[in-house]
């Protein structure tokens, strides 16, 4: 996990739930030096490891599922364990769309069997794309436990600066609707094929 942890920051109490439905509860709090709130997400989906691990290997099929995000393409793949992909987020008129290269790193821990895909944003990696801004900071991951019974608890946590001028009532929403629709569709497409048959071998399922 590629985050920067202050005593202050690692504090769990801080989180503050600002929405719960349908299975999926939201969580912001404020981050030390920036403006912009971290969110975490967490909800419980019916699947293996593999399966979710299947979507995120499916760059293709992000605006199937990421909510608001129309573009995304594999840049490079250094193994199943590391990955470099490009991703553009919508914005409303008049906000121009955001975009970001992110690098993903996967990990099991074999004694829990938990897997945490980070996520760094490398916002030089490309160079910046017309009519888009590029989104100055990103950092989180995917956590994926699996809780037998062919069930998995997700969480999504991530902290992003947008780059440009983005309006504060926008930035807001962003926090709430984009895991909490993002979380809404996994739990779905998770279940579909090809992703419900997939099996990777590096990986351990409870």
């Amino acid at each position: 996990m590629l985050l920067v942890i202050t005593p202050a920051y690692s504090q769990e109490n801080s989180w503050e739930r600002v929405k719960n439905g349908s299975g999926i509860e939201i969580y912001t709090r404020s981050v030390p030096g920036s403006a912009i709130k971290e969110f975490r997400a967490v909800t419980v989906v019916q699947g293996s490891l593999s399966a979710v691990l299947a979507m995120l290997d499916d760059t293709g099929s992000y605006p199937r599922w990421m909510y608001r995000c129309t573009e995304a393409s594999l840049l490079s793949k250094k193994d199943v364990y590391e990955r470099i992909t490009y991703n553009v987020t919508s914005s409303p008129w008049p906000v121009a769309d955001r975009d970001i290269t992110v690098k993903s790193v996967i990990s099991q821990n074999k004694k829990t069997l938990v897997v945490t895909v980070s996520l760094t944003g490398l916002p030089g990696y490309i160079p910046v794309k017309p009519g888009k801004v590029r989104m100055v900071k990103l950092n989180g991951y995917w956590m994926f436990e699996p809780l037998g019974n062919g069930r998995v608890r997700v969480t999504y946590r991530l902290h992003s600066e947008p780059g440009g001028t983005v309006p504060d009532s926008l930035v807001n929403s962003s926090l709430v609707d984009i895991p909490y629709n993002t979380l809404y569709n996994m739990q779905r497409m998770v279940q579909q094929s090809p992703y419900k048959e997939a099996v990777y071998k590096e990986i351990t399922e409870k």
